[in-house]
């Protein structure tokens, strides 16, 4: 919907420059250095790595080139046509307004009311991220309170909006997002500083703000003292702040560092946007077993575009923040107050705070343009030129050119709105209905599928992958063959071509080997899994993925080798251990695996995957101790002594495997009727 708005804006701002040069954009450094970084990460975009996605971007993000260009439109319409301060004071007022909307919202999902989209107690209103509602409400805070500071003498409003503060602050609170809540106790006690040194005119606010900034000390000061109390440690938020540590976020530097790895790499213009994953597989750190596997972001958004951009990205980048409070503190270049200047300062401060941390969505990038185009309003004096100033029609020397350029915006217009709306809209429906059940069958979602792929626009891999998710599902309800066979053919003819075109993508490769190795095409996935491996050489679920089809292929001795490397990687990974144990059972090099992890114990005897191994190299013995191992550590559960029982079928103990049938009744009374069956069966000779 924002793109959608943007071009209509844009398009119908350009009829009015065309008519009237009174909304054409006039220089400034600030336009430059937003110029400057769109058309560097233009470049950026187009030598990159996948310059498609770069482009394009996907679902989940919605961001890529084709975002930037808009927010360029969104600052160029905003700088330009809202001239006066007049009609800038009902743009903020008309943004609180939705923030008081949206805060409300928030109270009602605090008080049960409505749910919490992402589950637990972290307020994310409508937006589904806790934290892009915080960065919402750090934004609006601030606007908030410069809005009230403009008014002057006894005003109802004053009230108002400091009824509106109050419900943006409990709002934010609850987000429990410490970024934001950091950067806003940051922003205000920076804005405080300023008024209380710079500010001579109103000496009330002057005090006002001593006053704020002595109380913001003297608060912070107490929760250092109390931070490890009864009282810190029930409220969530507040337990969030006080485990704040190094050791809190090593997670986060350890990604920062393979950022900074990736920028060794790709210094000048870095990988395009939407291609964080590349440097994420290629310099893969080990220590992150236990996070998400996928990571697309850096988590900070100065690594983020210097991912992106490179270093000429990144100076493009911080050059906006850095002009933005060069024209603020210009006093003869903007008409601004110091406690107005200091509370925007504030503002940018928090809000650069809270992206060290996280990134960027479209949320902030509005609220930051948003306030990036009133200071370039500002820094070009919002001085409208005349109607009838003759100057006004300079390049446009009659009304047939004014006519046909009109007619051209238009067009533009219309031809924007398909291709980079309406095409990736109706994509995303037939995506649906082709991953969804139709009345048609399975042939209907085929079409879907193949027509969703087709408008080559946003998301083409995640259509690829929901392709193959659906393929998987599809044979594993037991389908036909025809059928199965068709969903197959398809998957593996795109993904061919989309690796074709992206072949040094990981995540396409395991992706892919492990969809072959689901139709026990083996050979084929080795192929890309052995690929996947080179692209990331250190990641353990992609070994796995491969160590496990050398399994199936029989090449015991090559799975061996894989799993015990997947085990060096980091030895505090139980689950690697784990399979590096079982790889040693099927290579029969047990004694080898002991001698590095001693002998194996009886917990990890127990694991499914342990015993299944065992049973696959025909140690029925060991399969018998290692349920025996189970019922003593889970008597009361009566799959165990189930499994048991089968386990004294393999070395012929039928009368112990009755036993253990009769005992899982007598636990479970719903059993029974089955449980008697297998006893009829064993005493019958036969293993049920």
């Amino acid at each position: 919907m924002f793109r959608i708005l943007v071009e209509l804006l844009v398009g119908g701002w350009a009829i009015l420059a065309v008519f009237d040069k009174a909304y054409r954009p006039r220089f400034s450094w600030l336009l430059i250095s937003v110029l400057s970084f769109v058309g560097i990460m233009a470049f950026a975009d187009m030598f990159g790595v996948n310059p498609f996605k770069s482009f394009w971007s996907n679902f989940e993000r919605m961001e890529g080139f084709l975002m930037l260009a808009h927010l360029l439109g969104y600052f160029i319409v905003l700088g330009t046509v809202l001239n006066t301060e007049k009609v800038w004071n009902w743009f903020w007022n008309t943004t609180v307004i939705a923030s008081v909307i949206v805060g409300i919202y928030g109270l009602l999902q605090l008080s049960g009311k409505i749910v919490i989209n992402q589950g637990g107690a972290r307020l994310d209103a409508t937006f589904g991220n806790a934290s892009y509602l915080a960065i919402y409400m750090l934004f609006h805070i601030f606007i908030t309170t410069f809005l009230l500071v403009r008014l002057r003498g006894k005003s109802w409003m004053k009230y108002v909006y400091g009824a509106v503060i109050a419900l943006q602050f409990v709002v934010l609170y609850f987000t429990a997002t410490r970024g934001s809540i950091l950067g806003v106790v940051g922003g205000i006690l920076l804005t405080t500083l300023l008024i209380a040194l710079f500010e001579k005119e109103r000496k009330g606010l002057r005090k006002i703000s001593i006053g704020i900034l002595a109380f913001v000390l003297v608060l912070t000061g107490v929760f250092f003292v109390v931070k490890d109390t009864e009282l810190v440690n029930k409220s969530s938020t507040l337990s969030r702040i006080s485990s704040i540590s190094l050791e809190d976020g090593s997670t986060r530097f350890t990604i920062w560092g393979m950022a900074l790895q990736g920028v060794k790499e790709r210094p000048l213009l870095g990988w395009g946007q939407e291609n964080f994953n590349f440097v994420f597989n290629k310099y893969y750190d080990p220590s992150l077993y236990a996070q998400e596997q996928w990571f697309d972001r850096v988590h900070s958004i100065f690594l983020d575009w210097l991912i992106a951009g490179g270093i000429l990205g990144f100076l493009a980048y911080i050059s906006i923040p850095i002009f933005m409070l060069y024209y603020l503190w210009r006093r003869l270049e903007i008409n601004l107050s110091v406690t107005e200047k200091s509370i925007f300062t504030g503002l940018l401060a928090g809000y650069f705070f809270h992206n060290m941390f996280v990134f960027d969505n479209i949320i902030s990038y509005i609220m930051f343009f948003s306030v990036a185009a009133y200071i370039y309003a500002h820094s070009t004096t919002m001085k409208k030129v005349s109607s009838d100033d003759d100057t006004q029609t300079q390049g446009i020397t009659s009304d047939g050119k004014k006519q046909m350029a009109a007619v051209l915006v238009i067009i533009a217009v219309i031809s924007s709105l398909y291709f980079f709306n309406i095409k990736g809209m109706s994509s995303a429906k037939t995506l649906i209905r082709g991953i969804s059940p139709q009345a048609g069958g399975t042939d209907v979602n085929i079409l879907n599928l193949e027509k969703a792929l087709a408008y080559k626009v946003t998301g083409k891999q995640e259509i690829v992958e929901q392709m193959a998710t659906t393929a998987l599902r599809v044979k594993s309800s037991g389908a036909d063959i025809e059928t199965q066979t068709k969903f197959f053919e398809l998957v593996n003819k795109e993904m061919s071509a989309l690796i074709e075109e992206t072949p040094n993508d990981a995540r396409l490769r395991i992706f892919f080997g492990t969809f072959l190795t689901q139709f026990n095409l083996y050979d084929e996935a080795v192929v890309h899994l052995k690929k996947a491996v080179e692209l990331s050489p250190s990641k353990q679920t992609i070994l796995f993925e491969l160590g496990t089809a050398y399994l199936n292929l029989g090449e015991t001795d090559k799975a061996f080798e894989i799993f015990k490397q997947t085990y060096e990687l980091n030895t505090s990974f139980k689950n690697a251990e784990i399979i590096y144990r079982v790889g040693g059972i099927y290579a029969n090099k047990e004694a080898e695996v002991d001698a590095v992890l001693g002998p194996i114990s009886e917990k990890d005897r127990t694991e499914g995957r342990v015993i299944n191994a065992y049973k696959q190299v025909g140690r029925n013995n060991d399969v018998v101790r290692s349920w025996e191992l189970s019922v003593e550590k889970d008597p009361d559960n009566p799959q165990t002594h189930v499994s048991l029982a089968a386990a004294y079928l393999l070395v012929g103990r039928r009368q112990d495997a009755i036993n253990e049938i009769q005992k899982a009744i007598d636990i479970d009374p719903v059993f029974k009727d089955q449980g008697e069956f297998y006893i009829k069966e064993i005493k019958a000779g036969r293993n049920p």
